[in-house]
């Protein structure tokens, strides 16, 4: 049993190794759910035994849509390597000359996720289209709630809100991306409501940001990125409550 298990492993992985990298666009795994000047955001679902291998020319982030486990590879590496996700984990790719070559950074990079165990995989894929929105961390990161980082023209904060809590405005005024990782029934100014199930995403403009506030019944978990791609030095900063 063992050996037979074995096979199937690198049967698997020169399965994995022998695909094309395709644009996002292109890959049967991944669907468009929203695209505009600054981002293409996807829903990658894959079944049990199910890969995708993908080329990145952008920076772009990942938002896991439940617990579980995935297989990651880079081009030329093998796809044996498993990672632990968590619902809502929020994982940066490193993109600048720490973590990658000028040549890389030009020409892109390919890579790949592999679903090996027996329920789905699925995570919303952010493809970051102004150059000016990046990160600096050597290795990529992972986010963890409650907490928000600057990225170099955005800002990628984690939000749980109990019923009734609310999460404020920004300070400064720019388009947000929210992305539902629980249902959630937010309020906000002007009567804005979002009303998403988990995995749904939704775009504000600048003119419609405001606080956000949980009217629903149930824990509230997004992610929100604030957009200031005018300003890709200095992070912005939140009002008070």
């Amino acid at each position: 049993m063992r050996i037979g298990l074995l096979s199937a492993l690198l049967f698997s992985a020169a399965l994995a190794l022998g695909q094309e990298a395709l644009n996002l666009t292109a890959e049967p795994h991944y669907h468009l759910l929203l695209e505009n000047d600054l981002v293409r955001v996807f829903a990658l679902t894959l079944h049990p035994d199910e890969s995708a291998f993908v080329h990145f020319q952008r920076t772009f982030m990942t938002v896991a849509l439940h617990d579980g486990e995935i297989i990651v590879w880079d081009d030329g590496k093998s796809p044996i390597q498993h990672y632990q996700v968590h619902m809502g984990e929020t994982s940066f790719r490193c993109w600048n000359t720490f973590c990658l070559t000028s040549e890389t950074l030009v020409k892109g990079l390919s890579g790949g996720y592999r679903n090996d165990r027996q329920k789905d995989y699925r995570n919303i894929t952010v493809e970051f289209l102004d150059p000016t929105v990046g990160w600096s961390m050597p290795e990529g990161g992972l986010l963890s709630p409650p907490a928000s980082m600057f990225v170099g023209g955005a800002i990628v904060a984690e939000v749980s809100l109990q019923p009734g809590e609310s999460f404020p405005a920004p300070e400064r005024e720019g388009p947000e991306l929210l992305i539902a990782v629980s249902a959630v029934d937010l309020t906000g100014a002007n009567k804005l409501r979002l009303r998403k199930a988990g995995g749904e995403v939704s775009w504000i403009s600048a003119a419609g940001t405001s606080a956000l506030t949980n009217s629903g019944r149930e824990p509230a978990s997004f992610v929100v990125v604030e957009f200031h791609p005018d300003d890709p030095l200095s992070a912005p900063t939140r009002r008070n409550k």
